[in-house]
């Protein structure tokens, strides 16, 4: 019996190693759990990835003045985080956080690291590596994330590209994605119910809609004006006209006392997509900040400039 009890406790002592080798743990930093972006000196956005326990995302956003539009965690909507990109891969929904069988998008590096000098060295970019795993931490895609921000006139920029890679297995980017998933942003509870949206289309007219007050509408850029605690500004979002998927937004909220959401569908509920074995897709996004009103011809210059710098 002794002969016996003798291996099987070496066996033992080398489960947990195996375990935590196969699963790799998102990174921790040796800093602060987010890093802040900055341009001329000015913190524009704040990335947060360390302390998430379903997907990083930017927490923080701010206007030339400095404001803040964005909203992270809800009551109404724990799984809605800032500015956020999700979709449903092979059944897995990383949208939504509420089942241990949704999806993890969990960091596996992260340049620069935020460390814990002070002042903080003045970060304007970062790009990310991350595993796409599924409740049972099996890997449906890697993706690496590429974020920076600038200062325009009068105007924040901050730049998103996700390229999605798929393993020798292909990956479906399937139906189960609901009309929204894609990149998102909750706006600031001061900005429900009281704005409006505008874009490119001259109708905004919706191809599709649901409930109440979402809908999908086709176009370059779709934005979103009203008051944050009492001043107006404006949000846009840009697709890039080098997006696999045709620019589609997602919008809600300026017809009912729900709150606004203003996001880039992928559109997957309609048209889903299948990646082939070791291919990969990227996605581009521009997200505009103004204190104040901005008109279309102000953002039309902005698209241009992102599409043809």
């Amino acid at each position: 019996m002794k002969h016996l009890i003798v291996p099987l406790l070496i066996l033992w002592a080398f489960v947990p190693f195996a375990i935590a080798e196969e699963q790799k743990p998102e990174v921790k930093p040796a800093g602060q759990p987010k890093i802040i972006l900055k341009s001329g000196g000015q913190p524009l956005a704040e990335y947060r990835f360390a302390d998430v326990p379903f997907k990083p995302y930017i927490d923080i956003l701010r206007t030339p003045s400095g404001r803040n539009v964005l909203r992270d965690a809800p009551l109404d909507h724990l799984h809605h985080h800032g500015l956020m990109f999700a979709i449903a891969v092979n059944g897995c929904n990383f949208w939504e956080e509420s089942n241990p069988k949704h999806g993890k998008e969990i960091t596996v590096s992260v340049n620069p690291q935020p460390g814990t000098e002070t002042p903080p060295p003045e970060i304007s970019s970062l790009e990310s590596e991350l595993d796409w795993k599924n409740g049972e931490l099996k890997t449906l895609l890697k993706e690496t994330r590429k974020i920076s921000v600038s200062q325009g006139e009068k105007v924040t920029l901050l730049d998103w590209q996700t390229t999605l890679k798929a393993d020798e297995q292909g990956a479906n980017l399937d139906k189960s994605s609901h009309h929204y998933f894609g990149l998102g942003l909750r706006f600031d509870p001061s900005m429900d119910k009281t704005g409006r949206f505008f874009s490119d289309s001259p109708d905004n007219n919706a191809v599709e809609k649901f409930r109440v007050d979402e809908k999908l509408i086709p176009c370059k850029w779709m934005a979103y004006t009203a008051p944050l605690n009492g001043e107006p500004v404006t949000v846009a979002v840009l697709g890039h006209s080098s997006n696999p998927i045709p620019t589609m937004a997602f919008t809600m909220g300026d017809l009912s006392r729900h709150f606004a959401y203003l996001g880039i569908t992928l559109n997957l509920h309609r048209q889903p997509v299948e990646m082939k074995p070791n291919s990969s897709l990227t996605f581009r996004y521009r997200v505009a900040v103004w204190d104040g009103e901005a008109t279309p011809e102000t953002i039309a210059k902005i698209y241009d400039d992102y599409v043809q710098p």
